[in-house]
């Protein structure tokens, strides 16, 4: 092929690609849009932590009746769990609403591996969701997908594409036009999807995003960029007063992407699938890390707070807890105990564009007792990261 023919070529694979991924979209919107996280009556008091009497008591005095479904005797929804924690007295709540004091910064963690099929993407829905919904403390949590793979937007912002919503390259880039009157931070705030989950939003990725790297270098190039890993961090800090944490994927790659992504970052985490493979790639990563720190702390990154290695898909056998050992001996203060544990209740509710936090054990259409339990490891999981977290603002409190 000359030339012309291979833009020909090109050109109609883009157009059968667009049409595919536009099938695609409203194949999973149609299919998987995701409802509410629906609560029984047991699951109701148990969330909240009172009696059953109690729970009726206070269910008397909402604005929604429990028993209005025809297919079940009673059920709400997590809006309504919402309403009815609110009316709660303070004696009676798990814990009393979180506000951040002006010492303590908005935590902004990135998750991120050079290595592909970590778990990256399951990883940082997974324990955004968590926090959202399992701490009482109702803590304001953005999600931002850095992938133009965009997945992590399948799961909460699937019509992100399609209605034509910003993406996070769209703000990077520029490729936006205030209106009159309208500031950046307006204009970030509504980038911010609302999901399924009240206290959890979402600023999606898209296929375009895959432009940020050669925009990139048509900036540095043209010498229109003077600050090239400080553009994330300008949109984060447009929102800094309506998130308390916000949880950042990003693609398995070092590139302007992941560089902005670090540079946002107050913390890390490095998830690692317990795979020799997975481990050898993760190591020469680290061995090349540092000449990828001398690059942000050139352009004054200020350091982290805490970074961790979570592992990812753990199973008990003799080989992994081989290769456990083998990583504590090299990286224990670095390690979390609590690990993501390899299950069938994770891989399920993944290919519904969920995690175990988007619904309660009672919608789970499979084994329950299996659910349960991941549902539990998923939470000391996510609890642990949520104590570097509190401890880091308690630092920031008593400084």
């Amino acid at each position: 092929m000359d030339s012309m023919q291979t833009t020909e070529t090109f050109q109609v694979l883009k157009i059968g690609a667009d049409a595919y991924i536009k099938r695609r979209n409203q194949r999973l919107l149609s299919n998987h849009r995701k409802d509410l996280r629906k609560f029984t009556r047991a699951e109701a008091f148990t969330y909240l932590d009172i009696d059953a009497k109690t729970l009726d008591k206070y269910v008397a005095t909402a604005d929604f009746d429990p028993r209005r479904h025809e297919d079940s005797q009673w059920l709400i929804n997590i809006e309504e769990m919402y309403q009815l924690r609110d009316l709660l007295p303070e004696n009676l709540r798990k814990a009393s609403k979180f506000k951040r004091s002006d010492n303590q910064k908005m935590q902004v963690i990135v998750i991120q591996n050079q290595k592909g099929g970590v778990g990256k993407t399951v990883s940082a829905a997974t324990i955004a969701s968590g926090l959202a919904t399992e701490f009482h403390q109702e803590y304001r949590v953005g999600l931002i997908d850095m992938d133009g793979q965009a997945t992590l937007s399948m799961y909460y912002a699937p019509e992100a594409d399609l209605e034509g919503c910003l993406s996070v390259g769209d703000l990077m880039m520029n490729n936006f036009d205030l209106d009159e009157g309208e500031t950046l931070e307006q204009v970030v705030s509504n980038a911010f999807l609302p999901t399924t989950i009240p206290n959890l939003r979402i600023l999606p990725a898209s296929q375009s995003d895959r432009a940020i790297e050669g925009w990139f270098h048509e900036q540095v190039f043209g010498q229109k960029l003077t600050s090239p890993y400080s553009l994330l961090n300008t949109i984060i800090n447009a929102v800094q007063d309506e998130f308390d944490i916000i949880i950042i994927d990003t693609p398995p790659s070092l590139g302007y992407a992941t560089y902005n992504a670090y540079f946002a970052a107050t913390s890390v985490v490095f998830p690692l699938s317990i795979t020799e493979n997975d481990i050898d790639a993760t190591c020469s990563y680290f061995s090349y890390i540092p000449q990828v720190w001398a690059l942000l702390a050139n352009a004054n990154h200020r350091g982290y707070d805490f970074m961790k290695i979570l592992i990812t898909n753990h199973r008990d056998s003799a080989t992994t807890t081989d290769l456990m050992n083998t990583l504590y001996d090299h990286f224990a203060p670095y390690m979390y105990s609590n690990e993501f544990k390899h299950s069938e209740a994770i891989r399920q509710s993944s290919s519904l564009l969920s995690t175990v936090f988007d619904m309660s054990k009672s919608e789970y259409p499979k084994s329950k007792a299996t659910f349960q339990s991941a549902q539990q490891n998923c939470y000391e999981v996510t609890s642990q990261v949520l104590r570097d977290i509190v401890n880091v603002w308690r630092e920031q409190e008593q400084a």
